[in-house]
């Protein structure tokens, strides 16, 4: 049992919320005893926003996106600061308006938002 025991519960864990379909995942600051680049009820409505933006956008046939609600980037301005993965982008100023555009036209069309983005990775060399 222990720590094999864990692993197998964690897998089931992991299973169930569904990764094996999820084609991104949204991490969010939520740093509500930091809040140093958004204010605390700034960053708790972007979170609501973007959580009920994602169930909506699966209920309506859209792709499966996991969200995540994180602590402190290190970045502490032009939050909320998200970060979308595997792609390596990271967006500021992330208010319900801005998400609303990451999950259209990010998530959806696969076009970055580039009027928030903090950082992008350089694309591979060949």
């Amino acid at each position: 049992m222990g720590e094999k025991d864990d692993l197998r519960k964690a897998r089931r864990k992991v299973a169930k919320l569904g990764t094996a379909a999820a084609c991104r995942h949204v991490f969010l600051c939520v740093d509500i005893d930091e809040s140093g680049c958004a204010g605390t009820k700034k960053m708790r409505r972007a979170w609501t926003h973007l959580r009920e933006r994602l169930k909506t956008l699966e209920r309506s046939g859209g792709p499966r996106v996991l969200r995540t609600a994180t602590r402190c980037f290190g970045v502490c301005r032009a939050g909320p600061i998200a970060v979308v993965y595997p792609d390596g982008v990271w967006y500021g100023g992330c208010s319900p308006e801005v998400l609303d555009r990451i999950v259209d036209e990010h998530l959806v069309e696969g076009r970055i938002v580039e009027d928030h983005v903090l950082h992008r990775p350089d694309p591979p060399r060949s």
